[in-house]
């Protein structure tokens, strides 16, 4: 009975030690908190990262200004800004991207507050608008455009920007 006792308890703590492994990239991420802080997950992306992905999928064209090249990473045991992270999707156009993050739950609605307006220079202030600011996201605008999406039905943050 004892040993029955003792397989289990380290089964259970085999278990726990490896939920509490999971991926974060919330240091990879961090700089979507300041102004969607331009990250390109497609671009020397750290190995730890890249060992949290099950799946890539590339679709589109980088070659045409409309279709724009998506790459989408499913991932698993992933966290972001202490959520569970789903899926990564950067999407790189001609002088426009977003990155978009999907979430297991819509408990991700509780980092809005985490994610500032960016900084607006002095000199770019008559040029720059913040045409929205709530708790679905924000939009301004300036010589281009700067977008932060909460979508809760897709239970996503995007970050997106163009010219």
């Amino acid at each position: 009975m004892k040993k029955v006792v003792i397989a289990l308890g380290v089964l259970l703590l085999g278990h726990t030690a490896s939920a509490s492994t999971a991926t974060d990239w919330t240091p990879y991420l961090k700089p979507m908190l300041s102004g969607c802080g331009y990250v390109n997950p497609t671009k020397e992306l750290p190995a730890r990262y890249k060992a949290s992905i099950t799946s890539k999928n590339i679709k589109g064209d980088s070659g045409f200004e409309d279709d724009g090249l998506y790459t989408t990473y499913t991932l698993k045991n992933s966290i972001a800004f202490g959520q569970p992270l789903v899926k990564v999707e950067y999407l790189q156009g001609h002088e426009w991207y977003h990155l978009k993050l999907y979430f297991k739950d819509a408990k991700f609605k509780t980092l809005r507050s985490q994610f500032k307006l960016p900084k607006i220079d002095v000199d770019e202030a008559e040029y720059t608008k913040v045409v929205k600011n709530d708790k679905e996201g924000y939009e301004i605008r300036t010589e281009g455009y700067l977008n932060l999406m909460f979508d809760q039905k897709q239970k996503t943050i995007t970050c997106e920007a163009g010219h």
